[in-house]
């Protein structure tokens, strides 16, 4: 019987260890699949947001940047983008109401960023390049740009 246990407890950790790999990957917006059902809830959000004259406050990121060791990556992470939205409870409240999580909302705002700027940007890139800067994406960041690119042509009718 000790033996089972011994065996248990292993599998045990090994799935524990597992889940929390899985959940680190997961603050990757790289790898974060958008989907209509977020993206329907972020326009609810947003409409909701705006009727009641909401205004985020201002960061003073700008002083950061000036700050010895301070690297700037070039945007802010999902976990900086998650703590903003966490410290603010008109948002957060906001959030709850429409059932998404500041870990969706910070995944979901960077990885519409980051396609949207691709395809802003694809037509005034040569066929070729925009086809070379695409292969270097995720296979979902290139699904997230097919999906921005799908809404651009809804938008236009």
């Amino acid at each position: 019987m000790k033996l089972f246990h011994t065996i248990s407890a292993v599998l045990l950790a090994v799935g524990i260890a597992c889940s929390g790999a899985a959940g680190a990957a997961k603050l990757d917006p790289d790898h974060y699949l958008l989907t209509k059902d977020v993206f329907t809830k972020l326009k609810a959000i947003e409409v909701e947001l705006e009727k009641s004259g909401y205004q985020p406050k201002d960061d003073d990121d700008d002083e950061d940047n000036g700050k010895k060791g301070k690297k700037d990556n070039g945007g802010p992470t999902a976990e900086e983008v998650m703590r903003k939205i966490e410290s603010d409870k008109v948002a957060m409240a906001t959030l709850k109401r429409h059932n998404l999580s500041s870990r969706d909302y910070a995944l979901t705002m960077l990885a519409m960023f980051h396609a949207g700027f691709y395809v802003m940007f694809e037509e005034s890139m040569d066929k070729k390049g925009a086809a070379d800067l695409l292969a270097t994406f995720t296979r979902e960041q290139r699904a997230n740009v097919a999906f921005v690119r799908a809404m651009n042509l809804q938008k236009k009718k």
